[in-house]
């Protein structure tokens, strides 16, 4: 049997992972609504135009559809490196377009990565001025980060648009946000509200098997 201090030892024990597990399903349930009022944003700004110095006038632009010009940087591409579409791993190309205001980030799509990751995908030079339709999205920061990554001119690839990072790399200042081209099947949230509301389920149901588990044990401790 045990004694009263173990006892209580375990029960304090109990009380604390529910503390714990309560709290992360709570937050994925926060994070369900934050998934949810973003693709709510994104789909009643995604056809509002606007130039750009309104969009930089905004302290929230993101999600509005934004109509640009101005040359592409020579040089610049650069191949957003672990990018999934349809179950296939591969890069993003991010394009820096020099405007009035600084150089914009642009989302040219989605490019499949070749066997040997050593190589990168060929693209097209571009060198006349254009003219660019598309919606605002967020400068990609992954959530984990091990440190800045070196970047080797020869092999442009990398992990994130930090903006500091982009500066550093195409030497100017660059905007706070990305001009995503395209209608592929990108959109703005990688997990949906569903998947948080599943894990939040989990971590509720992990929970009450605490509880069972300890009823149980306290159960059989009594009667023994």
């Amino acid at each position: 049997m045990l004694s009263i201090g173990k006892s209580g030892g375990l029960l304090a024990l109990t009380a604390l992972m529910t503390l714990l597990m309560m709290t992360m399903g709570v937050w994925q349930l926060s994070r369900a609504d934050e998934k949810r009022l973003l693709l709510q944003e994104w789909q009643q700004r995604r056809d509002i135009g606007l130039a750009l110095n309104e969009a930089l006038a905004m302290s929230s632009p993101f999600g509005y559809r934004l109509e640009a010009s101005g040359v592409y940087l020579a040089g610049g591409d650069l191949f957003l490196d672990n990018q999934m579409n349809a179950g296939r791993v591969g890069y993003r190309l991010i394009l820096p377009l020099q405007t009035r205001y600084g150089l914009l980030a642009v989302d040219a799509g989605w490019w499949p990565a070749d066997p040997d990751r050593r190589k990168l995908p060929r693209v097209p030079v571009h060198e006349d001025p254009v003219q660019l339709s598309g919606n605002i999205i967020r400068l990609y920061v992954p959530p984990l980060s091990l440190g800045e990554v070196p970047f080797d001119p020869h092999h442009p690839s990398v992990v994130s648009l930090e903006q500091s990072h982009l500066e550093r790399i195409w030497g100017q200042p660059v905007l706070p946000f990305v001009l995503k081209l395209g209608a592929d099947d990108w959109q703005p949230v990688v997990m949906g509200p569903e998947r948080h509301i599943g894990y939040a389920a989990q971590w509720f149901a992990m929970t009450l098997a605490v509880w069972i588990a300890a009823g149980w044990f306290y159960r059989r401790r009594d009667e023994a």
